[in-house]
């Protein structure tokens, strides 16, 4: 088949989502078009992106606006035969309603921290599909009558083969990926949480791609040496070598859309710390692959999905715990063992191709 792909495309989690799609896709056999929209954050209509040759990929056409026409995308249809248009947070139901009456198969994703009851209506009439890549949201879609297939999301080869950036001077770095420093990211709580801690081997890498809070970040800095801040927009390939070169992904959230650090973790064979509620509570298995602490509820996201405060008491225990050597040896055996087991990329590729079957 012929199957259009509607994303971003440059760093962010939308784009690497869609990316590795795309070369399951590829692996099942299927020839694949990237519509590239503009996304509506903090970065969207940046002209001068770090060069990133991941991006550089054949069959991508930009169209340089958020809210693509319908002509648009018509014309992309059109002049790629293509038989299935895939989305991943997109609204623009009318179009998409459009493309499906014109005989175009559509199938889509959200995040629920976006999708709410006013859009299931227009899901309804926009997609054949609405599918789940965690099961806290297939269960909310079912609560709001979607019938949404799973489908496993696992390791992909890219990040497997990643050759970390270690440093052998015997200190123990935990990586909190702060992306674009938004409201999730329950950075108070993280930083409580490590100036409780007393081990001088501990260094808490702060990493962002915009320096939003960079005031904050100074002062903690400041405040604790063993705190690090490293705001930078690197190329994929740099960025996952220095990820992968730390100790422990250190990543408790108010919410996640799907978490992809923590499945980065997971591949890079490294121990996470998060909350233990959906969906980083797929990912993170207690005493498996690393420590689930509780949250308190902090309010609501957009779409009224619980907003989570994680405890700084707890945090700071699993911290000083996963600084033992031995354990985070443990956790680190069990992180590849998933990889190689329930989140193996196999199982990825296997479940697109279950969902493209349904709707052909």
């Amino acid at each position: 088949m012929r199957v259009g792909i509607v994303t971003k495309w440059f760093a962010s989690g939308q784009a690497v989502v869609s990316r590795y799609v795309r070369s399951a896709l590829e692996e099942l056999g299927h020839e694949t078009f990237i519509l590239a929209r503009e996304g509506t954050g903090p970065r969207s209509g940046i002209e001068n992106r770090v060069p990133d040759p991941v991006w550089d990929q054949p069959g991508v056409t930009e169209t340089g606006e958020s809210d693509v026409p319908l002509e648009t995308y018509r014309e992309w249809v059109s002049a790629n035969s293509i038989d299935v248009v895939m989305t991943d947070n997109l609204y623009q139901f009318r179009e998409l309603a459009a493309l499906r009456a014109d005989g175009v198969k559509t199938v889509g994703r959200f995040v629920w921290e976006h999708f709410s009851e006013e859009h299931v209506a227009g899901a309804h009439e926009a997609l054949d599909v609405v599918y789940s890549l965690h099961r806290g949201e297939q269960e909310r879609y079912a609560e709001m009558g979607i019938e949404s297939p799973y489908v496993v999301w696992g390791c992909h080869p890219e990040l497997i083969a990643v050759e970390p950036a270690r440093r052998d001077d015997g200190l123990v770095r935990l990586l909190v990926p702060g992306s674009f420093m938004g409201r999730r990211k329950p950075l108070d709580e993280m930083l409580e949480a490590f100036m409780q801690t007393k081990d001088e081997r501990l260094r808490l890498i702060i990493k962002g791609q915009t320096s939003r809070k960079e005031g904050k970040l100074a002062k903690a800095a400041d405040a604790d040496s063993r705190i690090e801040i490293l705001i930078e927009d690197q190329p994929t390939d740099q960025h996952l070598s220095f990820v992968a070169g730390c100790d422990v992904c250190l990543s408790p959230t108010r919410w996640e859309g799907l978490g992809l650090p923590l499945y980065e973790a997971i591949a890079f064979g490294q121990p996470a710390i998060t909350n233990d509620n959906a969906p980083m509570n797929e990912a993170v298995i207690e005493s498996v692959n690393g420590f689930l602490v509780g949250a308190s509820v902090e309010g609501t996201a957009r779409s009224g999905i619980t907003s989570w405060s994680p405890d700084p008491g707890e945090l700071a225990v699993a911290i000083d715990r996963i600084a033992d050597d031995g354990v985070r040896s443990e956790l680190a055996a069990g992180a590849r063992e998933l990889r190689e087991g329930d989140r193996a990329w196999a199982r990825t590729v296997e479940g697109y191709g279950e969902l493209l079957s349904s709707v052909t």
